[in-house]
């Protein structure tokens, strides 16, 4: 039986109401992944396209907008009431990074040391 891990970060807490008007709490965990930088496609095999590439490259690299970034991927949202929330000893904060296993018929998430 093979299991699903990943590392996700607590990107958002917030307050939020259900449609009986009880408080819940909403915790949302993301995943940052990389951008890939852009692609140069050489059409010929020429002294001067191998060249040039590794210089476009570069610059590509420094203009604002095109250089390799990151990105939020959502991954996990967990509700809780606030009876939950405050049954928590240790409660999350922003920023923390948790590890996440899904597995048949189970789902654990533990906050990495």
């Amino acid at each position: 039986m093979s299991a699903v891990v990943f590392r996700a970060r607590v990107t958002n807490i917030s307050l939020i109401d259900s449609p009986t008007g009880e408080k819940l709490v909403r915790i949302e965990l993301s995943e940052e992944r990389e951008l890939p930088g852009p692609v140069v496609i050489q059409r010929e095999e020429s002294e001067l396209s191998r060249e040039l590439v590794p210089v476009l490259s570069q610059i590509f690299r420094m203009l604002p907008g095109m250089s390799q970034g990151s990105y939020r991927l959502p991954r996990l949202t967990l509700i809780l009431t606030e009876d939950e929330w405050d049954k928590l000893l240790e409660r999350p904060s922003i920023g923390d990074v948790f590890e996440v296993e899904v597995k048949t018929g189970k789902i654990g998430v533990g906050k990495e040391s």
